[in-house]
């Protein structure tokens, strides 16, 4: 059985790591996000109170798999937000920072296995333990519970896919001018409980949710039947 669950808000931030003075944002919360925003919703604490660079529910993520669709057409804001001059406070007690927002996002969250039954009990009570929010504080996210479902074994040999793809090179795709073209992002995987980045992978996904991305030989992809749905799994964590 795998939980299913839809994401939105007025806006979302999910930061590119290598971008700093002025934050550029993925798409759609990256395998990393989505473990902070189910943990949150399931209350797993991240042991922030004992030190602030603990990330302690990646403990409790083990055999836990997701994937992530987007919904909403991709439209971008790119704004200046003001923070405190920490640095040289004297010169000026503000700075301000350029960054790049999704707006309007709305996601379809899938999770199989691990901490799945805590979540769906929170989601089946439309409650969180946890503020939920979309990659940064002040993005709040609301949520949607759609329901629980049997993952089932695609028989087709090609299909179209409904959600971000992680990709390799086993994987063939068929329909990359019909789409308009294909985005690749390069996205973090793993952390460990100390917020040490462990693993990133590659991922695929079209211009807008409209039009799916075909796959013509699923290679070594874990893909199956989750109601409507036709889901690229990301690894067990």
């Amino acid at each position: 059985m795998a939980t299913v669950f839809e994401i939105s808000g007025q806006m979302a931030m999910f930061r590119k790591p290598y971008t700093t003075t002025s934050s550029v944002s993925f798409a759609f919360p990256p395998p990393t996000a989505v473990a902070g925003l189910i943990s949150a919703i399931a209350g797993i604490s991240n042991g922030s109170n004992e030190d602030g660079c603990n990330a302690t529910f990646w403990e409790q993520l083990k055999g836990t798999k997701v994937s992530v669709a987007i919904l909403n057409d991709l439209k971008w804001g790119r704004y200046t937000v003001n923070f405190w001059n920490v640095k040289n406070p004297q010169s000026s007690p503000h700075i301000q920072v350029k960054h790049q927002f999704v707006k309007k996002p709305r996601y379809r969250v899938f999770v199989d296995g691990g901490l799945e039954e805590q979540l769906c009990s929170k989601l089946e009570q439309n409650r969180f333990v946890y503020t939920p929010y979309l990659g940064v504080a002040y993005a709040l996210a609301d949520m949607q519970f759609i329901g629980k479902y049997l993952t089932e074994p695609v028989q087709e040999k090609i299909l179209e896919c409904d959600t971000v793809i992680p990709w390799d090179d086993s994987i063939k795709l068929g329909n990359i001018f019909e789409t308009g073209g294909v985005f690749k992002e390069q996205v973090p995987f793993r952390m460990d409980a100390k917020r040490t980045f462990l693993q990133s992978i590659s991922v695929l996904y079209p211009p807008c949710p409209e039009t799916k991305l075909l796959l013509k030989e699923r290679g070594n992809a874990d893909v199956t039947r989750c109601g409507e749905d036709v889901v690229a799994w990301f690894p067990e964590w």
